[in-house]
């Protein structure tokens, strides 16, 4: 009787620890299909990213070639140069964290080092499947963009 009890403990134990590896993993998934349509496959999503990661790169060497703060098309250059290279750099970490949680053997690792971030990622992971019949169109790239900005420190300590 105390052994079952003991074991069953456990087992809700580990279902715990796994959910903030699976909610992360559900959330990053979601905001890269998002980001980048493709079909259903991951080597096609890493595939298409990659792609959309090097756009970003060539984009922005070009806007920071262009940048001159003595004209107006000058600053829009180095105004496209940091937007650009923001999403890059998102694109980039979101790409990375997608390919960690997709290792299994991993599992165990992240959710040791995301329990301090754990309820951070339920609230994510919550909105995330709350927030469809709630976001009006006008609102939804706002909200989308907020949402990334409050995934960005969480996904950097998976590095």
């Amino acid at each position: 009787m105390l052994f079952s009890s003991f074991t069953s403990f456990k087992k809700q134990q580990e279902l715990q620890v796994s959910d903030v590896f699976s909610q992360l993993k559900n959330i990053v998934t979601a905001i890269l299909k998002r980001e980048v349509p493709s079909n259903s496959s991951n080597s096609q999503l890493i595939f298409n990213t990659n792609l959309k990661i090097q756009q970003y790169f060539h984009a922005a060497q070009y806007h920071r070639k262009q940048i001159d703060l003595t004209t107006s098309l000058g600053v829009f250059h180095k105004e496209a140069y940091e937007s650009t290279i923001k999403k890059y750099n998102q694109l980039k970490l979101l790409m990375d964290s997608f390919i960690i949680l997709n290792i299994e053997e991993e599992r165990e690792k992240i959710n040791h080092r995301m329990r301090l971030v754990d309820d951070k990622i339920e609230k994510l992971y919550l909105e995330l499947k709350n927030v469809k019949p709630f976001l009006i169109p006008e609102q939804e790239e706002k909200f989308w963009q907020a949402f990334k900005e409050d995934l960005m420190p969480i996904l950097a300590e998976l590095r």
